[in-house]
């Protein structure tokens, strides 16, 4: 009887993995939904408990790197600057870590910190993402997204009074719409600092809280 009552927590734990990794699954469809619907506070809720449960269910690390990049996003569209940080840095840390697709959180982060209005770290986020975006040759791949691309570093290098640099980004972003009229970018814009009401509860980090 003490040899099960021994092993009982191992078999227990040896059984969370899948349960766990379910529900991660589960959150993150919810959180997909509540996204599309514009109710930020509840997909950044049900986003927190996916990466909470994928991170207890020993999820693949790419598989953590969205629920925290989503996490993120999703943070950043109620303007909670901190939890949408947090769950960025952790996605690109992941991605490179498991050689991902790390310009999707470098964009991420530097659209956030311009929404927050923190220009400098924002400058240095599109700088980072840039050399990673043209390796991909990403003007071609989306072209009309690498033109958004151009347009957003390039406001934020004429805030930050680099003029000629920005002047070079926004000729080359014309040049790429004159030549890509009839295209749409494939990036979905995150409404960063736009959804600020929704952040009603006074939870500070919902990956955090609630496990199940």
């Amino acid at each position: 009887m003490k040899r099960f009552l021994f092993l009982l927590p191992l078999l227990i734990t040896a059984c969370a993995n899948p349960l766990n990794l379910y529900t991660a699954k589960e959150y993150f469809r919810s959180g997909a939904s509540n996204a599309a619907q514009n109710k930020w506070f509840n997909a950044r809720m049900a986003f927190g408990r996916a990466w909470t449960n994928a991170d207890l269910g020993n999820a693949d690390d790419r598989v953590k790197a969205v629920y925290a990049y989503e996490y993120g996003r999703s943070s950043g569209a109620i303007c909670d600057w901190t939890e949408a940080e947090r769950g960025l840095k952790k996605a690109f840390e992941l991605d490179t870590k498991t050689r991902g697709p790390i310009h999707m959180s470098l964009l991420e982060l530097a659209r956030m910190y311009h929404a927050k209005g923190d220009l400098a770290m924002s400058n240095e986020y599109f700088q980072k993402a840039k050399p990673v975006l043209d390796d991909l040759q990403a003007d071609t791949r989306d072209s009309i997204g690498y033109a958004d691309f151009l347009k957003e570093y390039s406001e934020v290098l004429s805030a930050l009074g680099k003029t000629s640099e920005a002047s070079a980004l926004t000729k080359r972003e014309q040049e790429i719409r004159s030549v890509f009229k009839d295209r749409k970018s494939n990036h979905d814009d995150t409404p960063y600092g736009k959804y600020c009401n929704q952040r009603s509860l006074t939870l500070h980090s919902p990956a955090l809280i609630s496990v199940v």
